[in-house]
């Protein structure tokens, strides 16, 4: 008898972890699917990860034109003239991006709605802007990945060229980031390429800082703007980085693309697992309810 009632115990716990198994298996798997379609609302285009500058900005003259719909598109063409390339580069990229600040021509807090990468986009990235020792660098973020930044479509002069050295970069041209404390532009093959104002001067960098009344033809629908390019141009310029730093930059931000993934896929496959466990061990126990039923059954047909 005391045999019989420990089986039938046995029975009884395994039912109930089963049931609990299977009841963790759905709510896991549940979470899981929820946080997979909350990852994959931006890249999808179902929601916005970063708000849209106003109208006035989008519509000026360091607004949008045209979005670029692949990085691609930015390549150079088989037998395109570099020069060429380089113009139709900068402009590109000038058009599919909005230059906007919210106080005056510099960074400030009230930016940071459009510069901290948004939850959407890495919730990673974004939980960890609000800790103090990555608030300044993520508040204030730019891409060096490419696609990341054209996706957001906003970025100051320093966003934008950091766009036009990768993809030049990443098809082994030459090319340097330089900066001044009024203003961030490329230099290619001899050539200046500012996307901020979707301008190409084909000068180099050095020749300009001799002259900068070079670049008024140039620049010449920003005449308002000419004194303080003038005097951007005519200072000091040092690069912004080394290829080193950015290729490490571009690989964090591959690594936190990746990572994002991880916790709805684990959350998913851990819920499967463990109702699939369930399922077993439910199995199993019918299995063991059955069997004295079909051993008196056979003992009672011999």
């Amino acid at each position: 008898m005391s045999d019989a009632i420990k089986i039938r115990d046995r029975r009884q716990w395994l039912s109930l972890i089963a049931a609990l198994l299977r009841i963790l298996g759905v709510f896991s798997a549940g979470v899981g699917t929820a946080f997979l379609f909350f990852v994959s609302a931006y890249p999808l285009g179902l929601v916005s990860a970063y708000p849209a500058p106003p109208a006035s900005a989008i519509e000026g003259p360091l607004g949008f034109a045209q979005k670029v719909g692949s990085v691609e598109d930015l390549y150079r063409r088989q037998s395109e003239p570099m020069q060429a390339y380089l113009e139709r580069l900068t402009t590109a990229v000038a058009g599919g991006m909005v230059h906007y600040w919210t106080e005056g021509d510099r960074w400030a807090a009230a930016d940071v709605p459009y510069t901290r990468i948004g939850a959407f986009d890495n919730y990673l990235l974004w939980m960890l802007s609000f800790r103090p020792e990555y608030r300044e660098n993520l508040q204030n973020y730019e891409f060096v990945t490419p696609r990341k930044a054209l996706d957001r479509g906003y970025g100051f002069c320093s966003q934008v060229s950091k766009i036009v050295y990768s993809v030049l970069a990443d098809q082994g041209i030459e090319a340097t980031i330089y900066s001044a404390p009024e203003h961030t532009v490329v230099e290619s093959n001899g050539n200046i390429l500012d996307s901020d104002y979707g301008v190409f001067v084909p000068h180099s960098l050095e020749d300009v800082q001799q002259d900068p009344s070079i670049i008024d033809t140039y620049y010449a629908q920003f005449g308002p703007m000419l004194p303080l390019l003038r005097r951007a141009y005519g200072q000091a310029w040092q690069p912004l980085g080394t290829a080193e730093d950015f290729n490490d930059v571009r690989a964090y931000e591959a690594k936190f693309e990746c990572l994002k993934w991880v916790p709805p896929l684990a959350l998913l496959a851990i819920g499967v697992l463990l109702a699939a466990i369930g399922m077993v061990l439910r199995h199993r126990e019918r299995l063991a309810r059955l069997m004295p039923l079909w051993v008196r059954r056979t003992a009672r047909s011999i």
